[in-house]
């Protein structure tokens, strides 16, 4: 289905939650007007009033009759659309079904909720440039998860100008060589191909743009800042294996940072923690529960990025179902695996140039059959021409969908539990606000960050909102955070599970907190001659654990020398 001003490829993410119930998909529309949430101790059903080119469309009642509360969020149409949704899910007694617990739903004006308890481990989809046109999950007496449909917002037309002195590529015949700090993609309808387009210069809004005079054609305009991707056509490959189990599709995001696999005669199942424009989000676990063996691969995002893979598939039992066997995985920089057994057909995703954005394919006790997502183009580093080393000179070259991020993260942790699900901000510039939760222990964490002087809002790290808040306001730029420090222990009447209890803030300038008791186990970042740029660490129903990303200028040249080693080593 396709509306007008906006293309018609989109992407799936999702769903995460429980896999109980049954699937349902309401599809793709043009936008969404209305939905209905009922809610108590977890998300009893949702219903969606959608838009189909001007016509009101309503989706069936997706979970069950109960709930003690009802909340209608509707749209100012045409003008407001959701942008991004987020949550929580677990089990509401202990050994239950996994549910949706929470809801937060987010337009291009303001947010939603949250509706239901913010109890268990944390999602969020959230959408740079883009708008939610579509919802699916699995649903049965309440909603046992969730999942949507991604559209970008495009433009025809436009005639908005950016600072920009460099050369151009026309209608995809490249005129002279060049390099973005921010890119514009040409979309033919036709065949779906972008292509950068000519940039003079202004900035539109928060983000810059080029100035573009292209007649019946779609623009899609995409933030570098974040090592944005999406001005390149995905193109999906595979599945090789069986044809057995149901399909699965994690979606298209920027790249890979992490993946688990499980064997046991087979690959039983596979897990990723995916980069969308900078932030973490972890797809959901493919596959079934069978393995023995656990393999993890790290990548060291975004100087490391997934390339291709490799395998085998065949029957793991003399005529048994054909599952895939062995799967080898390939970045820029190395080979990880073979995890499994080398029998069967052998298989390759092909191209080594582009990028893996996603996985696809077929799951049941096993991984029936896998696939790829790749975001067409090669790595590329815009590298200065003198001795003086500018970061602006890290940008995103015609060709290359993704961006190195600077600088390198080098900062240790996480100190505390691990319960909770993980999650990692990514690195910015620094640091402007910190918004903590505390009771008993700390509950929440949500950082504002700074990133070229653009404000940039983590999602919340933690769950209840009881408890009494405190607002962290640092003077950025002259005031930066240098260290912390805080304890780790035990929840009051649960000896196993160890989540943070203390955290003192440590700038240039002075010590802020402690916030919380500080009783348990001590930990503290080193002092070292640079700022903290960002946060990692696992949160659930609390801040579990907690890292940092630290930038050091140790000498003149400190942050220099070490992205640098960090790119080319």
């Amino acid at each position: 289905m396709s509306c007008d001003g906006h293309g018609k490829s989109h992407i799936s993410v999702g769903p995460s939650g429980g896999q109980n119930g049954a699937r349902w998909d309401d599809g793709v529309f043009c936008t969404v007007r209305q939905v209905v949430i009922n809610h108590g101790a977890a998300i009893d059903s949702i219903q969606i009033e959608y838009d189909k080119r001007g016509c009101s469309v309503w989706s069936n009642k997706h979970g069950g009759s109960g709930g003690t509360n009802t909340d209608k969020v509707k749209m100012d149409y045409p003008d407001e659309f959701l942008i991004s949704i987020s949550g929580h899910y677990g089990s509401v007694v202990e050994c239950g079904p996994v549910l949706v617990r929470s809801l937060t739903i987010e337009s291009n004006r303001k947010r939603y909720g949250p509706f239901g308890f913010q109890q268990g481990a944390q999602f969020s989809f959230p959408i740079t440039g883009g708008k939610v046109v579509g919802f699916h999950g699995r649903s049965s007496c309440y909603l046992d998860s969730i999942g949507v449909y991604l559209k970008p917002l495009l433009q025809r037309n436009p005639s908005i100008n950016v600072t920009s002195s460099q050369n151009y590529v026309s209608n995809g015949v490249t005129e002279k060589t060049k390099c973005y700090d921010t890119v514009l993609g040409v979309r033919e309808e036709a065949d779906n191909i972008f292509a950068p387009s000519k940039v003079t210069g202004q900035a539109y809004g928060n983000q810059v743009f080029g100035e573009v005079e292209i007649k019946d054609k779609m623009v899609f305009a995409a933030q570098t800042g974040k090592g944005s991707s999406n001005n390149k056509r995905a193109v999906s490959h595979g599945p090789w294996g069986g044809n057995g189990g149901m399909l699965f599709d994690d979606g298209v995001y920027t790249g890979v940072r992490e993946i688990y696999v499980t064997r046991y005669g087979g690959i039983t199942s596979i897990k990723a923690c995916y980069d969308l424009n900078g932030q973490a989000i972890w797809g959901n676990k493919n596959g079934g529960s069978g393995g023995i063996r656990l393999d993890k691969m790290t990548l060291d995002y975004p100087s490391e990025v997934l390339t291709h893979i490799t395998g085998y598939y065949g029957s793991t039992i003399f005529r048994g179902p054909t599952v895939v066997k062995s799967l080898t995985f390939h970045t820029n920089k190395r080979r990880y695996g073979p995890f499994g057994e080398e029998q069967g057909i052998s298989f390759s995703s092909g191209s080594k140039d582009g990028v893996i954005a996603g996985f696809h394919g077929r799951k049941g006790w096993f991984i029936d059959g896998i696939g790829v997502h790749v975001l067409e183009g090669r790595a590329s580093l815009s590298r200065p021409s003198s001795d003086t080393f500018n970061m602006n000179d890290l940008r995103i070259c015609e060709g290359v969908p993704w961006v190195v991020k600077g600088p390198a993260p080098c900062g240790p942790g996480p100190w505390g539990g691990d319960g909770g699900k993980h999650w990692d901000d990514g690195v910015f510039s620094g640091v402007r606000k910190i918004i903590l939760t505390k009771g008993e222990a700390i509950f929440s964490l949500q950082i504002e960050y700074d990133r070229n002087g653009q404000s940039n809002w983590s999602v919340k790290h933690g769950g209840s909102s009881d408890g009494s808040s405190h607002i962290i306001k640092f003077e950025y730029p002259h005031e930066v955070l240098t260290h912390l420090s805080g304890y780790y222990g035990s929840l009051p009447g649960d000896g196993c599970t160890k989540v943070i209890k203390s955290l003192t803030f440590y700038s240039n300038r002075g010590k802020y907190g402690p916030y919380g008791e500080e009783t348990g186990t001590f930990f503290a970042s080193s002092k070292t001659d640079g700022k903290m740029v960002g946060f990692h660490g696992r949160s659930g129903c609390y801040l579990d654990a907690i890292g940092v990303h630290m930038q050091n200028w140790n000498g003149e040249r400190g942050p220099i020398k070490m992205m640098l080693n960090k790119i080319f080593t």
